[in-house]
């Protein structure tokens, strides 16, 4: 009797860790933008950005995004961290946040240099948002128009 007690209690335990680690959709379903985003080009004023490398993947999940840099043979290099919100229309991403080995919008806290983004709070128009394609614009100040186009992994 023991031992089947034992059984049942270790199977509820283990079904109890599964379901506590198994999250999909961290506080709530963000739509569209869950998930993993393969940052496939920049354009410039309608031209590729010939500095960019493909090397970039923006995760979302909750409020949080994460800009991942990665290697060429698929291993995560740098991750780089800040939240965001959406509307119809526009995606705005913050990245001021700091720890205390990171002054505000830098470090882990700032995007990655080749996105073209800068630290602090950034708007950028939706142009598409679908379930395996989103393409976004950023007008920064210098009167450049500056086009995303990411593709969903996986």
């Amino acid at each position: 009797m023991k031992v089947v007690r034992y059984f049942q209690l270790m199977a509820v335990s283990v079904l109890a860790c599964l379901a506590m680690t198994g999250c999909t959709h961290n506080d709530g379903d963000i739509g569209e933008w869950f998930g993993e985003w393969h940052l496939q080009s920049i354009e410039i004023d309608g031209a590729a950005d010939a500095d960019y490398d493909g090397d970039v993947l923006w995760k979302f999940q909750n409020n949080i995004v994460d800009m991942v840099i990665v290697e060429k043979n698929g291993h995560s290099r740098e991750e780089h961290f800040g939240t965001w919100t959406a509307d119809d229309s526009r995606l705005t991403l913050d990245f001021s946040h700091s720890d205390d080995l990171n002054a505000p919008g830098t470090g882990k806290y700032a995007p990655p240099a080749q996105t073209l983004l800068p630290s602090g709070v950034t708007g950028l128009k939706i142009l598409k948002l679908t379930s395996r394609e989103i393409i976004l614009q950023y007008d920064p100040s210098s009167g450049e128009k500056i086009v995303y186009t990411l593709r969903k992994r996986g």
